[in-house]
């Protein structure tokens, strides 16, 4: 027995559990997580904590915590985990929208989006959120406690990144794989400038297209979201930048560019034609291709 793993799988839903009671039970815990989201240590008193509260228009956020200041305000963190699953089509916008709704419903005065995943997922995520956590952060937090059962948690959550380094193989999608393996290596060789992502195993659902044209500004970033149809580029914690943004991409006039403040980022985004990598193949949608790399190619010409 010694020899076997403590945990036969860790999944999303387990960490959210955890994460879970932790808000429920420990004032310790809450404070932290909320201060390390805002950015300041403050003390907040809890008033609940929810496991995949769903919207009918604006689907599900993983967990939801309200707290409340001194001022008497309720305020509402609503957090998406991750271990090593492909992020949904405009998932962070969802959890934006959440949100909003919650102000109008009154169940909150104001908001904060966080994810939080393993570090190495963060580093390679491209959704935005107002704010991150990694789960190397939440195991330092644990480690810093003297109870047993704070050790038990950091070696859970320690578990859970071991999964998201060793990867999920079982999701791979073949197709998925072949189809984004030809198209990096196609503008790899063909557009150089713009820099794409290395070619690596994908879920079914793994539809991004990164590029990164500023070599030494890995925040400022050109994606093709397959599903969705645009072509965009992600400002990542430039929201301080927004007029500029807007103002730059409002005098063009050949193109249709729509700038969008989301957190503490900015997207600047074109449709771009309908492409479906699970039943085409890269050579049947070659042309559609070639029109989302010339796009991409004039959001690179734009960010200087």
């Amino acid at each position: 027995m010694k020899q076997l793993n403590t945990y036969l799988c860790i999944s999303e839903r387990d960490v959210d559990l955890l994460i879970l009671e932790e808000f429920i039970v420990s004032d310790s815990f809450s404070n932290w997580f909320v201060s390390t989201v805002l950015g300041q240590s403050i003390e907040c008193s809890t008033v609940g904590a929810w496991h995949s509260v769903s919207d009918p228009l604006f689907g599900e956020s993983d967990l939801v915590y309200i707290y409340k200041l001194n001022s008497g305000s309720s305020h509402a963190l609503l957090i998406e985990n991750k271990i090593d699953a492909q992020a949904q089509p405009e998932q962070s916008t969802r959890y934006q929208q959440r949100g909003l709704k919650g102000i109008e419903l009154e169940h909150w005065s104001s908001f904060q989006t966080c994810i939080i995943a393993p570090r190495n997922y963060l580093e390679n995520n491209a959704e935005i959120y107002d704010s991150e956590i990694s789960y190397e952060q939440i195991v330092d937090y644990f480690g810093c406690q003297p109870d047993a059962r704070s050790t038990y948690r950091a070696s859970f959550l320690k578990e859970a990144i071991e999964k998201n380094r060793r990867g999920y193989l079982a999701c791979v999608s073949e197709s998925m794989t072949l189809f984004a393996e030809k198209y990096l290596s196609f503008v790899a060789l063909n557009y150089p400038e713009l820099n794409p992502e290395k070619p690596k195993p994908r879920a079914a659902g793994h539809t991004w297209i990164h590029f990164y044209p500023l070599i030494h500004d890995s925040n400022t970033r050109i994606v093709h979201q397959i599903y969705g149809n645009k072509v965009k580029i992600i400002y990542l914690g430039q929201a301080d930048r927004y007029y500029e943004i807007s103002d730059k991409f409002g005098q063009v006039q050949d193109r249709k560019y729509a700038v969008k403040k989301s957190g503490k980022s900015v997207t600047v985004e074109v449709n771009c034609p309908d492409i479906n990598p699970l039943t085409q193949n890269f050579e049947d949608v070659f042309e559609q291709i070639n029109e989302a790399i010339a796009l991409a190619l004039d959001l690179k010409q734009r960010l200087y």
